[in-house]
């Protein structure tokens, strides 16, 4: 359920991160005048972890599927997957982009807000031109989605394959770690008692004490 929400904030996020940043390009060259010039860009710091925040989420809960598997739950991550995004991917396109438009134009209104500009055309939130900045963000989202529908159809093809990787690569790690412990544990075993210093003192080559010599004198 939480990556039903998560992948498509994520792909909005991303689409309008690089919406905003080619829109501030493009619109030194197209426009007249870029909105975009005027500001600093603060939201794209926002907007950047806000993405890293929804892909750590929808990893978790790959991750969660995986796990379950492992553990015997059959098609936990195979299922995780198909709830991920719609089957068409003209609809999840389509989510995206309802997204990612209104993402963009916040991100300008908040750099308008901290910069005290105030905004005077809907066209501002755009870059200075609805066209173009729509149509640049609609571009980048229908990119995306499509890549990641992409991606989501290949793991949940192969759902079984990473689940073995999965279960391999931990098998792994804890044959290496229990020899690791084996091996420290007959290193503690066989270590000595005696401190080599005090062996040393014990041994029978230390000559006999003083008090003994003068004994033997007398």
């Amino acid at each position: 359920m939480a990556l039903r929400f998560a992948m498509p904030l994520a792909a909005a996020f991303l689409a309008a991160l690089c919406a905003h940043v080619s829109i501030d390009i493009a619109g030194d060259y197209v426009l007249a005048h870029d909105a975009y010039d005027d500001p600093a860009h603060g939201s794209r710091w926002l907007a950047s972890m806000a993405l890293a925040a929804s892909a750590l989420g929808a990893l978790a809960a790959l991750a969660r599927a995986v796990h379950a598997e492992t553990c015997g739950r059959r098609g936990a991550l195979r299922a995780v997957l198909r709830a991920a995004v719609p089957s068409s991917v003209a609809t999840f396109a389509l989510t995206v982009t309802v997204i990612a438009l209104p993402l963009l134009a916040g991100m300008a209104w908040l750099d308008d807000f901290v910069a005290g500009i105030g905004v005077d055309d809907v066209a501002d939130l755009y870059g200075g031109s609805i066209v173009l900045g729509a149509g640049i963000t609609i571009g980048f989202t229908l990119a995306i989605a499509a890549a990641l529908h992409r991606v989501v159809g290949f793991l949940s093809r192969y759902h079984r394959t990473i689940v073995r990787a999965v279960e391999a690569f931990v098998r792994t790690v804890r044959a290496r770690t229990g020899s690791a412990h084996r091996s420290v544990s007959r290193t503690r075993e066989n270590r000595p008692r005696v401190l080599p210093a005090l062996a040393r003192c014990t041994s029978g080559n230390r000559a006999p004490p003083l008090l003994s010599i003068l004994t033997i004198q007398a």
